[in-house]
């Protein structure tokens, strides 16, 4: 899997009406960099500049990336949230790292729920644009940036029928196959009604004897999105003339309960969602309250731990759960083969008011950080052994919360101890997951509210090193910080009298000192801090880690017998734990070493094997470094263009990194013969520039899921691979009608008509294509019609 292919968020529902705001939005980005949808809450932002970022996508060859804001509580993580949106992983500071790794990028970041982070968003936008002249900024906010160059675009309710119009600004038309056919600007809002009552209702229709009564809502709702869709969840049990009688009741004893005057489609939204949290039973409205915690969702597993309690019994919260489902309060997904639920924002907030008026807030929020604090030790206790793909995918899916819990400990009195032992618990995630960086900023945060001498000070000084030798600063600064931590783990962990944090930190400190000016001390040290670990057991996951590393520095150090005892030991031991991770990185080690001895049989059995260790974990570095040895051997083999093909795939995974090829001109001490400059030029001489150029080149613009199949020698001449090919999807003789029609470009609601069928029936065809052909959107599945024709 391509982990930068399509970025954008799944569409939950179809998006109605707006066709002239599309029209008009697209103009506008063409001709600004920088665009920021306004408007109150409620009215569609996000789902309007969703169906922008899918029509534009051509436009940006580089990819359109999605950056949801609405979970992030800091404003140091915009900069990190960006670029772990568009795949960049660095150790590095992270704005500079971001403006040179867009410098040359063509693409479109859609920064979604900017107003609370309104002063980082400007700052990161006037960072980046005057330095990434092809890079554009589509912004959802409440607020404006207020930066120069913006252009502001401000999204309106839907329009609705004056009160002496008909339903279309003339009079009511006819029904169709779905229900009301009205046409214009001025039939959105109704057409949105039309559409979701449908939904609730089966057979609902907008005819001539309601419409008025459509009509009137919708003028009722100030045509707003969000209250219309809540309203007509509630067609379920009423009519359209009692959802008008109750919605008018509501709105009515809300403007005689509020102080001021609040414009009025404020206070219809909040009529509408507090009439829809009154007409919630007693269950449904504890739980709506406390799922407000969570942040981008949850499973149905946290729900229960979190937020049952008083008034709400664990067995309960399934049915609770689906009453909110049906209501339109909460939405369904699958992540992983699991449901995950989710609220709009402004639900969401809805919701923690109630929380907060309840009294209930302190407590939810210590139950949502103690959930995933578990979450976190089990992370440290299982990452070692079979399940890690699964573990770690899981662990991606919730770091939203993760990121909630860590802030609520690090500003709520007297829970720093706990941020920092859930930091430090995750250091594996850190790096495993590609993100070093943020990890390193929760963890210094972490220490700095814990300054005092503890156990947990000092596995967070242990965490904080390793993740700054894992980043691979080579400057002095870094060095002599990473060197200063180490001293004060140690010292720590003596003065504790812990056995394992003093192993654990013996071997990390002779592995700093590598890095140093006493390179003998280290390995001495390294190898000390070994037999401490194996003194735990032969079992204790930071035994092989440890190998792990002195593995990497007897390959740095050209040291046979090391290498091939302490690497081979590991790699079964890791292979009896049924471990994939570390085992990938070890292999990786055996397989350079193996090319530094010109071993090229066994260099690349070993590389190909860390390719595909390394897939299910998307690890962009350990891939893209086992591409570029595949490269030297392809070159020592004699096939000098597969070596250059080779050495601009390996661009492909280490360009998010931050690196390219040439950072490995870093590490000629592995052979007084060859580095990969010399490497360069032996394919060069034998090729001519000009053909290593161009075949450089077409390695560099595969895809990665394509420059995996390059490096397992599994591509055909079109670049699809050979090894592990499926059976072309079946689709039904309806879906391959459909599927034509979506590579002409038609609409759902244009291959309904085409077709005389109903638009939902389209909709469901349209989801079911695309899940069979396993695409996230027409234009892969009008690529899927043109290579099967």
């Amino acid at each position: 899997m391509d982990v930068l292919a399509d970025r954008l968020p799944a569409d939950v529902t179809s998006l109605v009406g707006r066709r002239a705001e599309l029209a008009e939005l697209k103009r506008v980005l063409e001709d600004s960099r920088l665009v920021t949808l306004t408007g109150t809450g409620g009215v569609g932002k996000t789902r309007l500049a969703l169906q922008v970022a899918r029509e534009v996508r051509r436009a940006f060859p580089d990819g359109v990336f999605w950056v949801s804001l609405a979970e992030v509580g800091e404003p140091g993580l915009v900069a990190l949230t960006v670029m772990d949106a568009v795949g960049l992983r660095t150790m590095g500071l992270s704005a500079t790292a971001l403006v040179d790794y867009l410098r040359d990028k063509r693409l479109l970041l859609v920064l979604d729920n900017c107003e609370h982070l309104v002063e980082a968003c400007a700052d990161l936008a006037a960072e980046l644009l005057p330095a990434c002249p092809a890079v554009r900024v589509l912004a959802t906010s409440r607020e404006v940036l207020d930066i120069a160059g913006e252009r502001t675009f401000h999204v309106a309710p839907l329009a609705v029928p004056e009160e002496d119009e008909g339903p279309d600004g003339n009079e009511a038309t006819a029904t169709g196959a779905r229900g009301w056919t009205g046409t214009g600007a001025v039939a959105d809002a109704m057409a949105l009604f039309a559409d979701r009552a449908a939904a609730a209702v089966p057979g609902f229709e907008v005819t001539a004897d309601n419409a008025w009564a459509v009509a009137a809502l919708c003028r009722h709702l100030d045509g707003l999105p969000l209250a219309i869709e809540l309203a007509a969840v509630r067609m379920r049990a009423l009519s359209v003339e009692e959802l008008l009688q109750r919605q008018d009741e509501r709105y009515e004893l809300l403007t005689r309960n509020q102080r001021g005057t609040p414009v009025p489609r404020h206070r219809s939204l909040r009529a509408t969602v507090d009439w829809s949290f009154e007409l919630c039973s007693p269950e449904e409205r504890l739980l709506w309250a406390r799922l407000s915690v969570f942040a981008g969702g949850c499973d149905l597993h946290a729900a229960e731990s979190v937020c049952a309690r008083e008034g709400l019994t664990p067995t309960a919260v399934l049915d609770v759960m689906a009453g909110l489902v049906e209501k339109s309060i909460i939405t369904r997904e699958e992540v992983h083969g699991r449901a995950r639920y989710r609220m709009l924002e402004t639900i969401r907030q809805y919701g923690r008011e109630q929380l907060r008026h309840a009294g209930e807030e302190p407590e939810l929020r210590r139950r949502h950080r103690d959930h995933y604090l578990r979450l976190a030790e089990r992370v440290q206790e299982k990452w070692f052994g079979p399940g890690q793909v699964a573990l770690f995918a899981s662990t991606r899916t919730e770091h939203a919360n993760l990121r909630a819990a860590m802030e609520y400990s690090l500003t709520e009195p007297g829970q720093e101890s706990a941020g920092l032992h859930m930091a430090s618990s995750l250091w594996i995630y850190w790096i495993a997951g590609g993100l070093p960086r943020e990890g390193a900023v929760w963890l210094e945060r972490a220490l700095a509210c814990n300054e005092e001498p503890s156990a947990q000070r000092a596995e967070a000084l242990w965490a904080a090193s390793l993740l700054s030798i894992y980043g691979g600063n080579p400057s002095q600064t870094a060095v002599d910080e990473t060197i200063t931590m180490m001293e004060e783990c140690r010292s720590l962990a003596s003065q504790l009298g812990d056995p394992a944090l003093l192993a654990h930190a013996t071997y990390l400190w002779g592995f700093t000192q590598l890095r140093g000016d006493d390179p003998v001390q280290g390995f001495f040290v390294l190898g000390e801090g070994i037999e401490l670990e194996r003194a735990l057991g032969e079992s204790n996951p930071h035994l092989r880690f440890a190998q792990f590393m002195l593995t990497i520095a007897a390959t740095l150090g050209n040291l046979v017998d090391m290498v091939l005892t302490v690497g081979e030991e590991c790699r079964a031991a890791c292979r009896d734990r049924g471990d994939q991770w570390l085992q990938s990185w070890i292999v990786l080690f055996l397989g350079i070493f193996a090319v530094l001895q010109d071993r090229r049989a066994d260099a690349g059995s070993h590389l190909r094997e860390v390719v595909r260790l390394k897939q299910p974990f998307h690890e962009l570095l350990g891939i893209g470094t086992a591409v570029e040895f595949l490269a030297w051997c392809a070159v020592a083999d004699g096939d000098a263009s597969r070596g250059a093909r080779l050495f601009g795939a390996s661009t492909v995974f280490l360009k998010p990194l931050g690196l390219d090829f040439e950072h490995f001109t870093r590490h000629g001490e592995w052979s007084d013969q060859r580095d990969h400059g010399v490497v360069v030029r032996q394919a060069k001489d034998a090729m001519g520039e000009r053909a290593y150029r161009l075949a450089h080149q077409s390695g560099a613009q595969l895809s990665q899921d394509e420059a995996v199949a390059c490096a397992l020698g599994e591509e055909t001449e079109t670049g699809v691979t050979q090894a592990g090919t499926e059976e072309p999807a079946r689709l039904t003789q309806r879906e391959e009608q459909i599927a034509e029609l979506l590579a002409e470009g038609l609409s759902n609601k244009e291959i309904a008509e085409r077709l005389v069928i109903a638009q939902r029936t389209a909709e469901t065809h349209v989801a079911n294509i695309l899940t069979k052909l396993d695409c996230t959107s027409r234009s892969q599945v009008a690529v899927w019609v043109t290579r099967h024709r």
